[in-house]
């Protein structure tokens, strides 16, 4: 589990284990909630990246991600803060997801506030390099009170 993120949630209610993989890395993450789930997935994907205690929230970050399922969405949620970090520099502490909305077009959105900062080598030392965010092994599990997520990174 992710102790150094500062997790807006009760750790026996949300967290996430790296599972063995013989070439990638493979995640498990759970929440109370897809929404809840869906960010214990950025933290590990961060601390896939480098050490989380390296980084501090120092800015605020918005996003809005809208696609055709929870599978999609997930993957393009993680996609633009893979994107983020390859272009802008973007590395992530804490994030806060809103519950997942149904659009009008069925599509549902996501709408993330996170907090982190610009990456800097001085301060920063990187881990895994992470290529993508793939639907291999991706697997969603839902009841009413729990969301597992099993998803793999391309490294």
């Amino acid at each position: 589990m992710c102790e150094p993120f500062l997790s807006t949630s009760d750790s026996t209610e949300a967290g996430f284990e790296f599972l063995d993989h013989p070439a990638d890395v493979w995640v498990h993450a759970w929440g109370q909630s897809f929404s809840q789930a869906m960010e214990q997935c950025l933290y590990s994907l961060m601390e896939t990246m480098m050490d989380p205690s390296q980084i501090e929230p120092l800015q605020q970050f918005d996003i809005d991600i809208e696609d055709e399922t929870k599978g999609s969405l997930l993957i393009a949620f993680l996609s633009e803060f893979l994107f983020l970090f390859d272009t802008e520099g973007v590395i992530i502490k804490r994030i806060q997801i809103d519950p997942i909305e149904k659009r009008d077009n069925g599509h549902l959105r996501a709408h993330a506030t996170a907090w982190g900062e610009i990456f800097n080598p001085e301060k920063h030392e990187p881990d895994t390099e992470v290529k993508a965010i793939t639907y291999s092994y991706l697997e969603i599990h839902e009841t009413e009170s729990r969301t597992d997520i099993k998803i793999v990174f391309d490294i």
